[in-house]
């Protein structure tokens, strides 16, 4: 028996892999929401865990410690990724702007 794919009814558009936005993805991959597509549009694709950054300095941590994989969270998220820095927003069209 084939599944169903429940349609797209709801757009979620992250920009930039803050640490909110690391909740929002981790959230989602533990807990899918039907109907909702999320894309996170970042121009960093590791972004660093700030609470860890002064180990990171004193050499106690290494760079993959402290730093997390946006496009491995976005994996299990279900997440699309969009690998550029977003310029602005048209809040009338509902659309993401990236620069030329």
């Amino acid at each position: 028996m084939m599944a169903t794919k429940t349609p797209i009814v709801k757009d979620v558009v992250l920009l930039g892999g803050g640490h909110s936005h690391i909740e929002v993805l981790r959230s989602f991959g533990m807990k899918p929401m039907p109907g909702v597509r999320v894309t996170l549009v970042t121009r960093d694709v590791h972004t660093p865990y700030s609470g860890m950054l002064p180990g990171y300095v004193s050499g106690f941590y290494t760079y993959d410690d402290v730093h997390v994989d946006l496009v491995r969270l976005a994996a299990f998220a279900k997440a699309r990724v969009v690998h550029a820095e977003a310029s602005g927003l048209d809040i009338k069209a509902r659309r993401v702007l990236f620069p030329p």
